[in-house]
This record gives structure tokens, C-alpha cells and sequence, in this order.
């Protein structure tokens, strides 16, 4: 409740901050270092091979140039932190017939910080979606979010709409300011793009960009992909039907922890996880990946009451990581699978209909028919790339 109390307080002050107005946070710097990790000549890319045959990477007169740049950012309660990110900056062999748009790109679920963009291996250059994205001609900016990287010492709040939109857009900021000082000219389009965690993470950096820094950061599209975007109906199918066992519960007992320390509800693992469950997960988190069972049969009867329980402090929790409360005015798609097994599609679902409802007229929805969660992601990125040609100058 305090950090709630915090970070209203400050949202308000913030409109009292001269020459800003409602809904326009002063742009403060926000950079503190950056250095050049590498540089990819055309003649490396070209070596790169794409190991998905869905996936069609074709860096033709590319080059890209990788940077790790440091940047702060602030918690729920004001605490100023560092954080991390990697910025992918291509140019042509010729000359670019235009300069290029600003992508920033939110990563899915990463279990350690060598799961997060800076934790990748640099000196051996293999194919990913920020690079794909960068040999088609964007600028991407690769935010780490607090918990990996720079602040690998602070526990991830995973799932958390504000921790995940602050350190988006203070990144987009950051890599902003990191353009003007390379003197590097791009076209001001923004765009972006994210799946699974990483789509969750788009859509609420984008609510918070377009409700607070829109003069600072033109949004032309945004392509989010398989997010938990309706956290109340995505936790109310969790504990109501039959799920996948295995490292998906992993990320449903992750969530529901960090709610329960985020929110300050202060009830034991027993009071989410029956026995002997709740032993072994207070144990280690990593005692989840083996618990082949659907995750409603892990769950206590109180639980799944306070999950459906309107006036619950969990329910609470839950509508305010809720992202069907709002009206976007940006082009704005969401892809998912009717397949998926991690994330049920009835969340991506359940935000189209909620965000149509409320005016958002240029939201669309790309629901695929087949396909499970992981190997959808590739879709997922060749489908925003075709979408984005058409909204870049």
C-alpha cells in the first residue's frame, strides 16, 4: 500500500513540474553510460544462418554496430535505480534512403540475467530477434528491466505493469539520448514490439508512454504477442481449469509471489500452495519445473476463492496489473495462438473486445490457429515486421 501511496503522490506532482501539463511528465536525462560492445560487418552477418525455416533473415547491405548503455530508472516507490539495455544501430553499405525508426523491443520470460539482452554471447554472433529486426533498418533498444543486467541484485517483479512500463520507457528515453550525442539522425517513429512477458511489457509501456510521455516519444505502432494482458480473467482460468504442468508453473507461482510482496499482502506459500507443494516451493522456486500437475490442483481452496472474490487484496493485486481498462489511440495489434498452452488466448481475447468497447479503433487482432507458445514467437516477429513496412515513413 505504501509504494501505491508513493507512486500516486509522485504521478501528481509531476504535473506541477514547469512547462509540463497533464499527461506530460518532464523528460529528465535519464543516460549514465554507454559503450560499443561490437561491430558486425556486413561480411558477419551474412555468415549468420536462421535455424528456424519460418524465420527468413536476409541482412543484405547491413551492418550493425551492438551497445550496452546504463541508464536510470525509478521503482514503484521512487527508489532511483540503474538499469541496463542493448542497442542494436544498423547502417547500408550505400547510402539509406531514409533514416531509420526507433524499435524497442520488451524480451519474453528470462530466468537469469544470460537470459536478458545484455547477457547474451556478442563475440559469437548468432541470429536473434533484435538483430533480425536491425538488418531490416531499426534502431533497437533492448531494455533488460529491473532484475537482470546492471540490477541484477534487485528481484525481478515479474508481471508487474509499472516496473516493466517505467523501465521500457525510461530505456526509450535513455537510447533517445544516446542517438543525439552519437549524432546518429533517425526518422523520430517509434515503434514497439514484444512476446509472451515481452508483450505484456509492451502494452503497458505503451499505456504509460501515451498517457505521460507522449511529446517526448512519437508511438506509430506497437505489435504486442501472447501477453497476460487481463490478469484477473488470466489468473481466474489458472486456478478454475486444467493447465500445463512443468515450467509453467514455474511462471504462475512466480507471479503470485511477487503479487503477494509487491502488494504487501504478507501471507505465507501455504496460504497460495497446498502440502506438500508449498514445502517444496519454499525450498526453491525451481522445485515448480517439476510439478507435472495442472495448477489449480496446486492451489488451496482460499486461493482460488480470493482469485475470484472481487474484494480480495489478491484480486486487487490482479486489477491493478489489469490492461483492459483503458482506450489506446495508437495502430496497435495483438498475435496470439489459439493454441497456446502457456498463455490461454482468451487474455488477448479479452483485451481486443475490452479495448474496442472503450474507442481503441485502430487495435486489431491477429489470432492464429495453430501453434504452441515458444514456437509462435518466430510468427509473431515476422508478422510485426510486415506490419511495421506499412506504418514507417
Amino acid at each position: 500500500m505504501r509504494k501505491r501511496i508513493l507512486y500516486l503522490l509522485s504521478s501528481c506532482l509531476s504535473f506541477f513540474l514547469p512547462g509540463c501539463t497533464p499527461g506530460d511528465v518532464a523528460a529528465l536525462p535519464t543516460l549514465l553510460s554507454a559503450g560499443q560492445l561490437i561491430f558486425y560487418p556486413n561480411a558477419t552477418l551474412k555468415k549468420i544462418v536462421s535455424t528456424n525455416d519460418s524465420l527468413i533473415y536476409k541482412p543484405a547491405d547491413y551492418e550493425v554496430s551492438v551497445h550496452r548503455i546504463s541508464y536510470r530508472t525509478v521503482l514503484a516507490d521512487g527508489t532511483p535505480v540503474t538499469a541496463s539495455g542493448i542497442v542494436y544501430v544498423p547502417s547500408q553499405l550505400a547510402a539509406a534512403e531514409r533514416p531509420y525508426p526507433l524499435l524497442s523491443y520488451q524480451h519474453p520470460t528470462a530466468f537469469s540475467s544470460a537470459e536478458a539482452p545484455s547477457g547474451a554471447t556478442f563475440s559469437s554472433p548468432a541470429l536473434s530477434y533484435p538483430l533480425y529486426f536491425a538488418t531490416n533498418g531499426y534502431i533497437v533498444a533492448c531494455p533488460d528491466y529491473v532484475g537482470y543486467g546492471a540490477s541484477e541484485q534487485i528481484p525481478h517483479e515479474y508481471e508487474y505493469h509499472q516496473a516493466l512500463a517505467q523501465a521500457t520507457v525510461d530505456m526509450l528515453l535513455a537510447t533517445k539520448e544516446f542517438l543525439a550525442k552519437k549524432g546518429i539522425v533517425w526518422s523520430e517513429q517509434v515503434f514497439m514490439a514484444g512476446y509472451s512477458e515481452g508483450g505484456y511489457a509492451t502494452l503497458s509501456a505503451q499505456k504509460m508512454l501515451e498517457e505521460k510521455y507522449a511529446r517526448q516519444l512519437h508511438l506509430v505502432g506497437s505489435s504486442c504477442g501472447a501477453g497476460p494482458y487481463a490478469m484477473s480473467d488470466f489468473f481466474s482460468y489458472l486456478t478454475q481449469k486444467t493447465t500445463q504442468g512443468g515450467v509453467a508453473n514455474y511462471i504462475y507461482v512466480w507471479e503470485t509471489l511477487c503479487y503477494n510482496q509487491i502488494y504487501g499482502l504478507q501471507k505465507p506459500i501455504s496460504y497460495y500452495f497446498k502440502s506438500p507443494y508449498a514445502e517444496q516451493i519454499s525450498k526453491s522456486l525451481n522445485n515448480t519445473r517439476t510439478m507435472n500437475v495442472s495448477f489449480d490442483k496446486i492451489c488451496t481452496d482460499q486461493f482460488r476463492a480470493d482469485v475470484k472474490d472481487l474484494s480480495s487484496p489478491f484480486r486487487q493485486a490482479l486489477n491493478d496489473n489489469d490492461l483492459t481498462n483503458w482506450t489506446t489511440q495508437t495502430p496497435t495489434q495483438l498475435i496470439h495462438s489459439e493454441q497456446d498452452e502457456i498463455i490461454p488466448f482468451l487474455t488477448t481475447q479479452q483485451t481486443y473486445n475490452a479495448l474496442r468497447q472503450r474507442g481503441s479503433s485502430r487495435l486489431s487482432l491477429v489470432a492464429l490457429k495453430n501453434g504452441f507458445h515458444l514456437p509462435t514467437e518466430v510468427l509473431f516477429a515476422t508478422q510485426s515486421l510486415k506490419w511495421f513496412a506499412q506504418l514507417r515513413n
